[in-house]
């Protein structure tokens, strides 16, 4: 089965993550139309002024001038900024985890050598993970004030990584337990490198560097031990 078909078979069993925020509490459910257009722009905005500014030093004032509404608009769907924050959190994981599918659904997927599939996968990740830099700066202002913050983020880690073992298994790869486990670290290593990146600087490689991209996707391919798959591919 198709990455993104198991993803939207999965949505039909559960709650979106956005739809869990409103449930918890962080935003109020939109019904009408006319509201959920209001609600989508301020998280579209919130997304941008936090990418400029952080957290703290994102104002709700300038969240609800750039989505093009009052104040009052903002408090009348999330009870405050922070709310807010998860309420975009549980709205970007949504979003995410329908774009790692549609990578993996992608038919080159499965015919392209491995070491330029890894390459794809990291140069398209540090792509959008710096589009929303700002974003993984309030995710650690949050964490050091205390806020668990980190839940869906490691669920998009355990997906990306399942896909990824589902694609070896569909190129013929041997995957036991362990190669499982290899395989969420080496997402989780790989995304690290990435927003170190962005939040340190450049060392030695900025995340837009080509560079970056071709020396992540070549550990990928030799921590997980696909040296000779990948040559075999080529």
């Amino acid at each position: 089965m198709a990455a993104g078909e198991m993803v939207r078979l999965g949505a039909m069993k559960k709650k979106t993550e956005a739809e869990d925020a409103a449930e918890k509490g962080w935003a109020q459910p939109a019904y009408q139309e006319r509201s959920r257009r209001q609600r989508d722009r301020l998280l579209k905005a919130g997304e941008r002024v936090f990418a400029d500014s952080g957290f703290w030093q994102a104002h709700v004032a300038d969240i609800a001038k750039r989505a093009g509404c009052s104040v009052g608009s903002f408090y009348r769907r999330f009870r405050d900024k922070e709310a807010f924050f998860f309420a975009l959190q549980a709205d970007m994981a949504d979003r995410a985890e329908a774009n790692i599918a549609k990578f993996f659904d992608d038919p080159a997927c499965r015919t392209e050598p491995l070491i330029e599939v890894f390459q794809r996968l990291t140069r398209n990740s540090a792509r959008t993970m710096k589009g929303i830099e700002g974003y993984y700066r309030a995710l650690f202002e949050l964490s050091l004030r205390g806020q668990d913050v980190w839940p869906l983020m490691r669920r998009l880690e355990v997906i990306e990584a399942g896909l990824v073992v589902d694609l070896l298994k569909a190129r013929g790869v041997a995957v036991d337990a362990r190669k499982q486990d290899a395989a969420h670290l080496a997402i989780r290593m790989m995304h690290g490198q990435i927003i170190s990146t962005l939040l340190h600087g450049p060392g030695p490689f900025a995340a837009d560097d080509r560079r970056l991209h071709e020396e992540l996707g070549l550990m990928l391919v030799r921590y997980l031990g696909l040296e000779e798959s990948a040559a075999d591919a080529g």
